[in-house]
């Protein structure tokens, strides 16, 4: 930066670059442009850590980020849609599977049944048994719908 400035910083203090456009007003693009410019005025829409970035380093910063954050670290991915959809049938399984035993655990065998028809059932499916419990305590009920008891 101007001066041989140098702005430390984080990703997390990064915002998401700022949706502008100078297509009908160059004048204005010139007042942010560079910081060693004459006509810089000291504003930007990007702001780090309340310093304003001057619009020519936008790139720099932008690109380091997305660079790095595709190398290997994979928490700053974005998952895709079946994916993400598996991933979380996996831990609703393992959390239902949980559930499940502390209600085996807490209440009866003939409290875990359910009707149909005439006839009655044993409830065998953790998601059945965990939805039951979380009715019966009043916890985060699902809203699946594909419970029957």
């Amino acid at each position: 930066m101007a001066g041989g400035k140098l702005l430390t910083f984080r990703e997390c203090d990064i915002p998401d670059p700022p949706a502008v456009s100078y297509a009908k007003s160059i004048e204005n693009l010139l007042l942010v442009w560079d910081d060693n410019s004459l006509d810089w005025d000291n504003t930007s829409p990007l702001k780090i850590n309340g310093i304003p970035i001057p619009l020519t380093y936008w790139p720099t910063v932008y690109k380091y980020w997305k660079r790095n954050s595709m190398e290997g670290r994979q928490e700053n991915l974005h998952m895709k849609y079946t994916p993400l959809l598996t991933q979380l049938s996996k831990e609703r399984k393992v959390e239902n599977e949980k559930l499940a035993e502390v209600a085996q655990r807490e209440l009866k065998s003939e409290q875990l049944t359910y009707r149909k028809g005439a006839d009655r059932f044993v409830m065998t499916k953790p998601s059945m048994i965990a939805a039951y419990y979380r009715k019966l305590k009043g916890l985060d009920v699902e809203e699946d719908g594909d419970e029957d008891y």
